[in-house]
C-alpha cells in the first residue's frame, strides 16, 4: 500500500493480522541482515528446487513446491540445526503447537 495512493490504509493481509490480534513486523527494504533465514530458505528453493524443474504448467509447479515443502521440512536434515528436521526443531520448542503442524 505504500505506492498507493493511500498509503496510510492497510492491505487485506495487515487488515487479517489486525482482526486475528497478531503482531506484523516489516524488514526495512534491500536489507537482507534483517531476515537472514528466509534469505537462506529462498536460495536453498532455487538452488535446490526452481533451477533443476522446468515445470509444464502452474499446477504442476504448486504440486511440486508442496512436495518439496514437506521433504525439506519433515525429512531433510539440516546441519545449522544439529542435523534434524525443521519439523523436529519446532516439536522441540513448541510442542504445544507441533501436532496441528504435523498432520497438515
Amino acid at each position: 500500500m505504500r505506492f498507493s495512493a493511500h498509503p496510510e490504509r492497510m492491505s487485506a493481509f495487515e487488515k487479517y493480522l489486525k482482526e486475528q490480534g497478531f503482531l506484523h513486523g516489516k524488514c526495512k527494504p534491500h536489507s537482507p541482515w534483517q531476515n537472514g533465514i528466509i534469505e537462506r530458505s529462498h536460495r536453498t528453493d532455487n538452488e535446490e528446487f526452481f533451477r533443476l524443474i522446468e515445470f509444464k504448467s502452474s499446477e504442476e509447479r504448486k504440486y511440486l513446491l508442496k512436495l518439496w515443502e514437506y521433504e525439506y521440512n519433515f525429512n531433510r536434515r539440516h546441519q545449522g540445526i544439529s542435523g534434524k528436521t525443521p519439523m523436529q526443531m519446532y516439536a522441540e520448542y513448541y510442542s504445544i503447537h507441533a501436532f496441528s503442524r504435523s498432520i497438515t
